[in-house]
């Protein structure tokens, strides 16, 4: 990604966990549902998007803990 990508996009998403995915998709969706361009980038602190879903649950991305 360059510093030209992250100037032209619409929506930038800082954190990409399970609830940083689910907005970016939503704002995705929700923007192509009527019609509209929309670019969508989503920023994590981890060398991938959504490293940590994989840690929590054993990869079943347990948001909550069993005892709660």
């Amino acid at each position: 990604m360059t510093h030209s990508d992250v100037a032209h996009c619409d929506v930038a998403v800082i954190g990409a966990g399970a609830a940083g995915l689910f907005a970016a998709i939503w704002a995705a969706r929700s923007a192509h549902a009527v019609g509209a361009p929309l670019r969508v980038i989503a920023f994590d602190g981890a060398r991938r998007l959504g490293a940590k879903i994989l840690v929590a649950g054993g990869g079943r991305c347990n948001v909550t803990h069993w005892r709660v």
